[in-house]
């Protein structure tokens, strides 16, 4: 397989995981439009911080808008990606985050093209824009415990998966008050 790209972080929304930051779920999105290029939408689902972290929630935050969603670390971390969008906004009581963007080929992003027959996605322990993340459902066929990898048809042309990442219990808290008190900026 060509290069593997390991993404550490993308954005707080598609956050680095420093160990203070995290999520409950991503829900991933990549379609071609012509040979391997085409766009993609990764949404971050409950950011949150975790409370066993030394730092302060509104430190993390801060990091979260200078960082991703003003600064330059998601692009600087998707080699290969392109008019790059990124905003926070508030759903089902959440914080959540998105990034869209588009590339050239979808192999730099962990896509495998067996012979134009299968397509290949692996979740294994260097998952895309980094953490420890879980598969959770996708509109292709799952390998299964044993094998975290996501497969699909060589003609398909829309990649779905959607990954769970971290509970939202007494461990974490939700950023979701302090992206309204800062006036949801």
């Amino acid at each position: 397989m060509k290069r593997t790209l390991i993404y550490s972080a993308l954005f707080a929304v598609i956050i680095s995981f420093t160990g203070c930051l995290t999520m409950e779920s991503k829900e991933y999105t990549f379609k071609l439009k012509d040979g391997k290029s085409g766009s993609g939408r990764i949404k971050y689902i409950n950011i949150m911080h975790t409370m066993d972290s030394a730092s302060t929630p509104e430190t993390e935050y801060e990091d979260l808008v200078n960082n991703y969603l003003y600064g330059s670390k998601p692009e600087d971390e998707m080699l290969g990606v392109k008019n790059v969008k990124k905003r926070l906004f508030e759903e089902d009581n959440h914080l959540c985050g998105e990034i869209t963007f588009e590339f050239d080929d979808i192999t730099t992003l962990k896509f495998f093209d067996y012979d134009g027959k299968v397509w290949a996605y692996s979740l294994g322990s260097a998952s895309l824009f980094g953490g420890s993340e879980s598969f959770f459902s996708s509109n292709g066929k799952h390998g299964g415990e044993n094998m975290n990898v996501i497969f699909w048809d060589g003609n398909e042309k829309e990649f779905k998966f959607k990954t769970t990442v971290a509970q939202n219990d007494k461990k974490n808290e939700s950023l979701l008050d302090i992206w309204k008190k800062k006036g949801g900026k």
